[in-house]
């Protein structure tokens, strides 16, 4: 009786070794992963600006005894949070905005069940998927885009942590052996998603045309429009040079195809009586970004003169926004 007793445990035991051993085959897998990074992104520009990431998946197994995988990889809404649809990046009062793609054309979002952000979980399953997760490893992309149309967004650095947390990274998986043993398993990892702006400027100016005279003896008015946008809270001087001809800010002037000139000045006022020059003359117009465009006007007079050769004088012009 004793004898077999002790071999009904030795069997016992025995049996319980081998499905624990078989588990233990069925395996974790490791998860890490490269950040999003956009570096600098030009809020006033009209372009989307795109980056992308990396998470890199291997799984160490026997694959003799394990024939499929079945893996979930969700994201969630990451430490900025959402704006409307969207996942934002914080940093400043303001905000960026972005989202995260399974695929490069960017139209399918890689979100999951486990955030408030929505879109749809990553799904990697099969016995081709085991193979490489096993052998070679996996790499799954990321991509990443911040829209246009943020102009309002503040010069600063963004960030967005995604961490080890069931909200912002979950990854569920079940591999199972050819004898039909299962194990479900969690996993997570952690990764960043950031972003510069910086504080920037464009200027655009129409020409300035003083029409057709016949004489000079007395002033030809004329003016023209600029506009310029800033990036929000960036402080700026607008700037006007003194022209291909012109040595100083009292010294501009138009020239012919002959080599004649007729003298102008620019103005910041209606009245012409405030001069337009360079930052190094203390005879700028200032301003301060609202990412919006802001609008300037150009006053031009050509004053009273010895009316020259009849003829098409021009000059050009550099307009510097300094900020």
């Amino acid at each position: 009786m004793i004898l077999k007793s002790m071999m009904r445990l030795i069997l016992t035991l025995g049996l319980f070794v081998m499905f624990w051993g078989g588990e233990a085959r069925a395996q974790s897998c490791t998860f890490s992963a490269t950040g999003v990074n956009f570096g600098a992104v030009d809020v006033l520009g009209s372009s989307p600006k795109d980056a992308a990431g990396n998470i890199a998946i291997s799984c160490t197994a026997f694959l003799d005894l394990l024939s499929s995988i079945d893996m979930r990889i969700h994201l969630g809404d990451g430490s900025g949070g959402v704006s409307g649809s969207l996942r934002r990046m914080t940093g400043t009062a303001t905000g960026l905005n972005y989202d995260l793609y399974q695929n490069a054309g960017r139209t399918t979002v890689f979100g999951g069940t486990y955030g408030t952000h929505g879109g749809s979980s990553l799904q990697l399953t099969g016995s081709g998927v085991l193979s490489l997760l096993t052998t070679t490893g996996v790499n799954v992309p990321i991509y990443g885009r911040v829209p246009a149309g943020q102009n309002t967004a503040l010069p600063g650095n963004y960030l967005s942590s995604f961490t080890r947390n069931p909200l912002d990274v979950r990854v569920d998986y079940r591999t199972c052996s050819l004898l039909l043993i299962c194990t479900n398993r969690t996993a997570s990892f952690s990764f960043n998603v950031q972003a510069l702006v910086s504080a920037n400027c464009r200027v655009v100016a129409d020409d300035l045309n003083f029409g057709t005279t016949g004489f000079l003896d007395q002033a030809v008015n004329g003016a023209s429009a600029m506009r310029v946008t800033c990036t929000s809270g960036s402080s700026y001087q607008v700037g006007i040079g003194y022209g291909l001809h012109g040595t100083n800010v009292n010294d501009r002037h138009m020239q012919s195809l002959t080599g004649r000139r007729i003298a102008y000045q620019l103005y910041r006022n209606s009245g012409r009586s405030q001069t337009w020059g360079l930052l190094a003359d203390g005879l700028t117009a200032a301003g301060t970004g609202t990412g919006a465009t802001q609008n300037y006007t150009i006053f031009g007079r050509v004053p009273a003169q010895t009316t020259p050769p009849p003829g098409t004088y021009a000059d050009t012009v550099v307009v510097t926004v300094t900020y």
